[in-house]
This record gives structure tokens, sequence and C-alpha cells, in this order.
């Protein structure tokens, strides 16, 4: 009789495959359609305290709240240009929560500080990158049904999300860089002293 082929399993947090003898399971409790429910959740062993840690930090869970509301109010008004007090469909809210997961839709899972997926940070600025293409499709392009166009809106945004992450992680990588340089520069000028010389010039003595 064949060996029954093992599943591989993923890691919650990070999304890494997990080796059985690194992987631990937590019960979490999820917000659904039907209430509140308690689902078991695998992580690597050194990714399940910093899940905990980031979920319990009220300063990282209201910032992803704020970068998803602008992403729902862009897409509602720039992209959908609905009126005030409209509001988005339910496909339309599960397709851009799904990429914050990296998947089609959520299906049970949490969208808030997780690093699966792509930041509401991320996406919102590939919506305004693609803008003109969604704006050209919406003018030109048939649609069955707004799922429809909500799905081909969806597909032009993954065509370009990737890039869009590249490059948000390039300027803060340069952002972090200049910010060493000057506080190796603050430290430099702490650790120097001046001595006046004859000619009423200043040396600088590094100690």
């Amino acid at each position: 009789m064949a060996e029954k082929i093992k599943r591989r399993q993923f890691c919650y947090y990070c999304s890494k495959e997990l080796d059985e003898k690194d992987l631990v399971m937590k019960k979490f409790p999820l917000h659904t359609k039907k209430g509140i429910r308690m689902y078991t959740r695998k992580f690597h062993y050194d990714c399940l305290p910093k899940y905990i840690a980031e979920n319990g930090n009220v300063e990282s869970r209201a910032a992803e709240t704020s970068d998803w509301d602008k992403v729902y109010k862009y897409f509602m008004f720039e992209i959908m240009h609905l009126d005030a007090g409209a509001k988005l469909s339910p496909h339309t809210i599960e397709r851009l929560q799904g990429l914050r997961v990296g998947q089609y839709k959520p299906h049970a899972t949490n969208t808030r500080t997780i690093k699966r997926g792509y930041s509401f940070a991320v996406i919102l600025n590939t919506l305004k990158y693609s803008k003109r293409a969604i704006d050209y499709a919406m003018e030109h392009v048939h649609f069955e049904n707004d799922d429809h166009m909500i799905d081909y809106i969806m597909k032009i945004v993954q065509n370009n999300i990737n890039f869009i992450q590249r490059r948000m992680k390039d300027l803060e990588r340069q952002r972090e860089k200049v910010e060493k340089l000057k506080k190796e520069e603050v430290t430099t000028n702490r650790g120097a002293t001046y001595k006046r010389k004859g000619t009423g010039r200043r040396k600088v003595v590094l100690s």
C-alpha cells in the first residue's frame, strides 16, 4: 500500500512552510457573519509570540485600520466614483481584503498585523498607480456584471502590486540609510573637539 502523502503546512503569520518539529498550534477568536468563532492556527515556534505581540499592539492595529479606511475610501470615491453615504459591495470588500492576505478572498483569515500578502499601504499605492489603466478599462471594456468588473480591476492591481511593493521597500531602505548616516554624523560631531591654532583656524581632532 502506498504511503499517504503528507499535506504541506504553512505558518499563519509568515506564510512560510512549516516543519513538524517547529510547529505549534493555538486557537484564536475571529469575527464572522455568524458571530465570534474560534479557529486553530499553525505557527512556527518563533512566529507565535510575534503574532501575539503585534495583535496586542494597539498602535499597530490602529495604524492598519487607518490604512484600510484609506483603501476603502479611495476605492469608493476615486475608482468607483460613488456618492458619499454609499457602500462598497461585499464582493469588493472581500477582494480588497483578499489582497491583504495574498488570497482571492480572506476565507476566515484575519486581515490585520500578519506578514502574509500585501499591506494596505501597498494596496493603496498600487490602486493610485493603476488608476489610469482602471479608468480606461471601465470606459472601454464590457462587463457582464459588477462582480466581473471588480475582478477585472483586481487583475490590473495584481499585475502591478509586486512592482509597487519593491519600490516601497527600496524607498524604505533608502530612508533607513539616510537616518543611519544622520545619527553617525551627530555621534561624530559630539566626539569632536576644536583647538585654536595661531592662524586662527580651527582644527578638528577626533577623540
